[in-house]
């Protein structure tokens, strides 16, 4: 797998390229290539810490892995400051004509800081997503947390290849987001050809979302062929604990409905929502100035907003049984 060699990095004027590589693992027999790109928001530092004590963990195993696992961090100045963004979302960017234009301006012209994070993260990943003479897939896992407690999922397009690997994984799928969040990496990964999807490990900063998280990424290693998990000695307890979380909630759900919070709507969140709550349509979820914000279909809800940043409030999925 070739990355940026040390002559290329100081050409790149990237932001911090060292530290926004966590690690890398490289197979001795050829096999699917994994992106672990995490931190895009720089209020979810918890899955870096998930993509850190995995390569801790498969290091010295490169004679039992097939492809490759590369970790990264996203937004490094957000994640400094602890903040979702500085200027715009890192993760509603990615259009093509955006990314094209990125791509093309000198660093020290890149408008906004989450452009420039984005360059540097195109750097890393142009050679893998972009090489039309790669003979293995790649798998490129956008890894999140999100404000309300409990709950996690994948987020996932409809495509045969994506739902065969993430059904492995045993966390909900959920279909259709993609048709209300626009400029994601996962969408903009899909159009390239290869398989993206988003995990949703759980709420921001809380242990069990980091080991969520880490339980995800050992089920991806396994389900895509890279690595058996019986080479990791650790990896039970973190299988139990996914079951465990995952134990009752649906399988496969279809989003519905998106509530778009606008400037100065000082949307507010009613409390005590989590995600999968079961909802009827006119239960009363929230506010704005406007007033009582209520369900507009019934069905379980998702991600509903505990955060400033941030302008979607909350979302209804159904069951597809």
């Amino acid at each position: 797998m070739e990355i940026l060699t040390e002559k290329e990095e100081k050409n790149t004027n990237s932001v911090a390229y060292k530290d926004r590589i966590i690690g890398m693992v490289e197979g001795k027999t050829p096999g699917p290539t994994i992106i672990a790109l995490a931190g895009v928001h720089g209020n979810e530092p918890t899955s870096i810490k998930a993509v850190e004590h995995v390569l801790e963990k498969i290091k010295g195993l490169e004679d039992k892995f097939s492809g490759t696992f590369i970790g990264i961090r996203g937004n490094l100045e957000a994640l400094s400051k602890g903040e979702r963004f500085i200027d715009e979302d890192m993760n509603r960017i990615w259009f093509t004509s955006i990314l094209d234009k990125v791509r093309r301006t000198p660093f020290d012209k890149v408008l906004t800081a989450e452009r420039r994070e984005t360059k540097a993260v195109l750097e890393i990943i142009d050679p893998i997503i972009l090489n039309e003479n790669k003979k293995e897939p790649v798998i490129f896992a956008d890894l999140h947390t999100f404000s309300a407690e409990t709950g996690l999922f994948a987020i996932s397009s409809r495509e045969k290849k994506n739902v065969d690997l993430l059904s492995k994984l045993n966390v909900p799928l959920i279909f259709g987001i993609e048709k209300a969040l626009h400029g994601t990496a996962l969408k903009y990964i899909q159009n390239t050809g290869n398989i993206g999807f988003a995990f949703e490990a759980g709420m921001h900063f809380s242990e069990s979302a980091e080991f969520n998280a880490t339980a995800g990424i050992y089920a991806l290693l396994n389900a895509s062929g890279c690595l058996d998990l019986s080479y990791i000695p650790d990896y039970e307890p973190y299988h139990d604990f996914l079951a465990q979380q995952t134990a009752g909630l649906p399988k496969k759900v279809e989003f519905i409905y998106k509530h778009i919070i606008e400037e100065d709507d000082d949307f507010v969140m009613r409390p005590g929502f989590k995600n999968f709550d079961k909802i009827k349509k006119g239960d009363w979820l929230a506010n704005d100035k406007l007033g009582r914000i209520e369900a507009q279909a019934g069905g379980y809800i998702l991600m509903p907003l505990y955060q400033e940043q941030g302008d979607d409030g909350f979302f209804i999925v159904k069951d597809l049984g």
